[in-house]
């Protein structure tokens, strides 16, 4: 969800700067909402687990689209395998059907670089950090690539703490190299309880159980975890005055919502360019320790086993970002 939330917020840019280009942005039907108001980028929804399933249906994927528009660029913002074999569809099929040189020159392919070497040399304990190219940075490298107008500069979210009433938080992620721990995260509720509202973000049965759990105790803590759709979440986000989450989608749709939000940092680190569009300048909650970054997904298990680069951040530390 945070990958496609970045690239909605860079391909509204590239759309605003290239309005004679009709996007088609090949997706699930569940992030369509991301897109809204972007009036030349139209989603295609994908099922890779019924329709477009497995190589067959990846053929299938780039057929039906290339029947219906006729595609001459195509942005492969993900180079993992199903894309690649996207990819190679394409070029199959065209070789296949026209052997014509100016048809063939016509058509044109990029693929992202996501510079996973120098992110594995980041989570090397030995080197010495540097900031590596954001992901929105890499996505716009694409379009440059396809000869499309590409002048995409994030305008920071500015944070104001003193007009801070109605904080959202995100406190899942989908590795636990990622999550501040529950426990802890309950205490952080209920320190801000007593003097905002709180709402808090997340999907699954577990974790709306937990946030249920977490709603009962405390008055001023709301969950919609489960209650709303994409699109009216992201109208409540944007209600907000804050967003506490950790290196994961939230913080992404705060971004999409213009949204300042605090972020909270563990096995992974901002140097490997998942920070929030725009979100820059806003507090990042971590620690130095020099075993991290372990992971840039944060889903390798702790070398310590005690995860002490979430539980050495304390409730108060947390406190202190955000007033």
């Amino acid at each position: 969800m945070g990958d496609v939330a970045i690239a909605a917020s860079v391909m509204r840019e590239i759309a605003t700067q290239n309005p004679e280009t009709h996007f088609v942005f090949a997706t699930r039907t569940f992030f369509a909402p991301f897109f809204d108001n972007i009036p030349n980028v139209e989603v295609y929804s994908v099922d890779f687990k019924d329709k477009y399933k497995g190589l067959t249906g990846v053929f299938k994927l780039y057929k039906d689209l290339n029947n219906k528009y006729k595609i001459d660029f195509i942005a492969d913002l993900h180079n993992v395998l199903r894309s690649k074999l996207f990819v190679l569809c394409a070029k199959t099929l065209r070789l296949c059907s026209k052997k014509n040189k100016a048809f063939q020159s016509e058509f044109k392919i990029a693929v992202i670089n996501k510079g996973r070497k120098e992110k594995r040399v980041l989570c090397h304990g030995n080197t010495q950090k540097t900031q590596l190219k954001s992901t929105w940075q890499r996505y716009t490298e694409v379009f440059h690539t396809l000869k499309l107008k590409t002048i995409v500069k994030p305008k920071p979210i500015p944070y104001f703490p003193e007009k801070v009433k109605k904080i959202g938080v995100s406190p899942f992620a989908q590795h636990k190299g990622k999550m501040y721990p529950p426990e802890l995260m309950e205490k952080v509720l209920e320190i801000l309880n007593q003097n905002f509202e709180i709402y808090l973000f997340g999907g699954g049965k577990k974790e709306q159980d937990i946030c249920k759990k977490w709603q009962e105790k405390y008055k001023n803590v709301h969950s919609l975890v489960g209650k709303h759709t994409l699109s009216e979440e992201l109208k409540i986000i944007s209600s907000l005055d804050v967003m506490l989450s950790m290196d994961s989608s939230g913080m992404h749709l705060a971004s999409l919502c213009n949204i300042p939000c605090i972020s909270i940092w563990g096995a992974t680190h901002p140097y490997a360019g998942f920070v929030g569009f725009g979100q820059e300048n806003n507090p990042q909650i971590q620690l130095d320790l020099p075993c991290r970054p372990c992971s840039v997904y944060g889903n390798k298990p702790c070398k310590y086993k005690d995860y002490r680069c979430l539980y050495g951040i304390t409730p108060e530390m947390i406190k202190g970002s955000i007033v």
